[in-house]
């Protein structure tokens, strides 16, 4: 699962563990307060049930605060509640009202399950409800009042057509606010954010396998001097060239990120020493080799590089980009246009 996902996931899994919990308690509250009112109206089955929902959601909520198993627990809670419903609906002595519920069925289901399984718990418990109110009044079929019928189908569509566009919306509103919190607004790069994650990520991967993984930082040359030039309108745009000739050259694999200025790091995973330093240097050639050119204007491109590897150079993200940054001034004090991944100097 890619980073932007990964984000959106954990975006969402907070917004349905908050509506979880809070939906627990009022159950647990709910199970207690209609125990009382069914003792009190002889539906003893009935109130033995709610007493047990009520409990159990009470002590659900104490394995949902921290569960990373959200989806299965959410399962473990609603399918048990809206069967309850179903049962509360067809036993002999409880309100009509009780079909009321119906109606939170969709909205309960969206939000907690999400697009496609919380359409499907939907419906069919939206057909259960239906089924269950044709027995328990079978002559509201066979007087054929269409009106009525037609009033609570057309309601009850619009509640489920309503929580799912609503959903829907939400799941695209939540995938571009992370698209937007992971890249950089002038190249559509990573952010250092997203590169922390990914960081995070290929390094558990690379000590599961025993894998290698390198870090570049690289730093285009004598870029203030394309600012005094040419101005900051075409300073951008030659950040976005380069970030377009670094999207071409590298892997799927790979990621590219904007630190901030003219300087961009690049994660290679399963890459040792070697073969990263061909990379840096296939790079650079690139950037030197591809100048920008928009109409009259053309911008001479050239770049150093510094070269980190995992282990060799430290553990941590800060300490691969310490050790690679060190490496690129060296880079620039030997004359720039350069890759530099030796030993440490001073």
């Amino acid at each position: 699962m890619g980073t932007i996902e990964t984000l959106e996931v954990q975006g969402a899994q907070g917004q349905r563990r908050a509506l979880l919990k809070a939906l627990l308690i009022i159950t647990g509250l709910s199970g207690a307060l209609f125990f009382v009112i069914n003792t009190q109206r002889g539906l003893y089955l009935l109130a033995t049930i709610e007493l047990i929902t009520g409990a159990a959601s009470m002590l659900l909520y104490l394995v949902v605060r921290r569960t990373r198993n959200l989806r299965v627990w959410t399962l473990v809670y609603l399918i048990p509640f809206l069967t309850i419903m179903m049962v509360a609906m067809y036993l002999p002595g409880t309100s009509p009202t009780v079909f009321l519920w119906v109606y939170i069925i969709p909205v309960i289901s969206h939000l907690l399950l999400g697009l496609r399984l919380g359409f499907a718990v939907a419906v069919f418990f939206m057909l259960t409800t239906f089924a269950i109110f044709v027995l328990k009044h079978p002559r509201f079929l066979y007087e054929f009042n269409f009106a009525s019928l037609a009033n609570i189908l057309i309601s009850c569509a619009v509640a489920l057509a309503f929580a799912y566009v609503y959903e829907r919306g939400s799941e695209k509103a939540r995938a571009g606010l992370m698209v937007i919190a992971s890249t950089d607004p002038l190249t559509r790069l990573a952010n250092l954010y997203r590169f922390r994650e990914s960081f995070q990520q290929e390094r558990h991967r690379a000590e599961r396998y025993g894998s290698d993984l390198t870090l570049l930082v690289l730093d285009l040359d004598f870029f203030k001097k394309v600012n005094d030039t040419h101005g900051h309108a075409v300073g951008d745009q030659v950040l976005i060239h380069v970030a377009n000739v670094l999207r071409r050259r590298l892997r799927a694999s790979d990621l590219v990120c904007r630190v901030g200025g003219e300087e961009f790091t690049v994660l290679l995973p399963d890459t040792g020493l070697e073969e990263a330093i061909k990379v840096a240097d296939s790079l650079r050639c690139l950037i030197r080799d591809t100048p920008y050119r928009e109409k009259t204007v053309t911008v001479a491109l050239s770049c150093s590089i510094g070269v980190a590897l995992w282990r060799r150079d430290g553990e941590t993200l800060e300490q691969l980009m310490e050790a690679a940054d060190k490496r690129l001034y060296q880079a620039k004090l030997a004359g720039r246009d350069r890759v530099e991944s030796g030993p440490l100097q001073g």
